[in-house]
């Protein structure tokens, strides 16, 4: 299977109605914004702004008359992209894996109204030129033949989007975190207890930590990064992690350094698929400056898969020469020193085997 995905710049619609004699007149107007050549195929994305009361902007994917010399199997994604580059997920629609055949003319798939107005008068959306981001995944495989035709077509479960709207929009939020530094984050108590022990057991348990205010329910967070907390709360409410650029050679900051926060924090609150998935993405990052650290967290945290990458980075000379020159190394035998004699005697296994 072949994937890829681009980012699709687009110049902020007006949605002003224009005037005929007076008379406000809506209508909707269509632009191509974006052509390219994927898997052999010429794709074309077209951008609708529906300029009636609905203010909203919706997308469209297509293959135009004869570009589908043979079948074809695949799967789409748009999704609104914020200043930092994370795709906002209550505005990301995607399709399942279907099946298009050559008795096809012409093909299109379209994402009504997954863009609103008031989501490109927010600043963390909205670019400094006006404009705003796209992101479109696409991935292709061998077209599938159907033992039978489909009469029902089941789409993809869509209930992390309809949850990532509800904590947006804090309709009938019930709590409220006071982050430090005096951010605040509404949120549902019942969806918290669902999903995290401990939110059960500080709400509405023994442990409950929280005051009561004119304003409803407040809890304070004190020791945790107003960021770090609002990826928290999209887990919850998502299942899911916001995406982050990996392509980065020091982990002393950037993205890695926020995965390991955020393992912290979905230690602390029961959060083990949360915790799997940090842990798979550290593995993947390990280096002879970041090792130790992330040898002390795997220790903190009862993480063994990590502390298992991490031995096999150091089983190699190399590697294991580099970190011992680091201020890792030190801060290792200082805070897990019997994580430090679990590393020397795997080592010894190694060179006597």
């Amino acid at each position: 299977m072949a994937s890829e995905h681009h980012l699709i710049k687009i110049a902020a619609p007006q949605f002003e109605c224009p005037t005929t004699f007076g008379t406000c007149t809506p209508y909707d107007s269509t632009t191509s914004c974006w052509s390219s050549n994927i898997g052999g195929y010429d794709w074309q994305c077209n951008y609708t702004t529906h300029r009636s009361s609905r203010g909203t902007v919706s997308l469209t994917l297509l293959l135009p008359h004869g570009n589908i010399r043979e079948p074809l199997n695949a799967r789409f994604k748009f999704s609104l992209v914020d200043r930092e580059g994370r795709p906002v997920l209550s505005r990301t629609r995607a399709s399942s894996f279907q099946n298009w055949t050559t008795t096809q003319h012409r093909w299109e798939w379209t994402c009504d109204d997954i863009i609103t107005k008031d989501d490109l008068e927010q600043p963390e959306y909205r670019l400094d030129d006006g404009s705003f981001t796209v992101r479109f995944d696409i991935a292709l495989k061998p077209f599938a033949a159907k033992a039978t035709d489909a009469f029902v077509t089941v789409p993809p479960s869509n209930l992390h989007q309809h949850l990532g709207n509800l904590l947006e929009c804090k309709e009938g939020t019930d709590v409220t975190f006071q982050v430090a530094g005096g951010d605040m984050f509404p949120a549902h108590r019942c969806v918290l207890a669902a999903r995290s022990p401990v939110f059960r057991a500080q709400l509405f348990g023994e442990m409950k930590e929280s005051k009561q205010t004119a304003g409803g329910v407040i809890v304070e967070i004190e020791d945790m990064e107003a960021k770090v907390f609002g990826s928290l709360l999209r887990f919850i409410y998502t299942d899911s992690l916001p995406e982050a650029d990996e392509g980065v050679a020091d982990e002393d900051d950037g993205p890695m350094e926020h995965y390991q926060h955020l393992l912290v924090a979905a230690d602390r609150y029961g959060l083990e698929r949360m915790k799997l998935i940090c842990q798979e993405k550290l593995c993947s990052h390990i280096c002879a400056n970041s090792v130790g650290r992330m040898l002390v967290l795997a220790d903190q945290h009862h993480c063994p898969g990590l502390k298992e990458a991490c031995f096999d980075f150091l089983s190699s000379s190399t590697n294991l020469h580099l970190f011992t020159e680091t201020d890792g190394f030190e801060v290792l035998s200082d805070r897990c020193p019997a994580v430090l004699k679990e590393l020397l005697a795997k080592l010894a296994t190694v060179l006597i085997d």
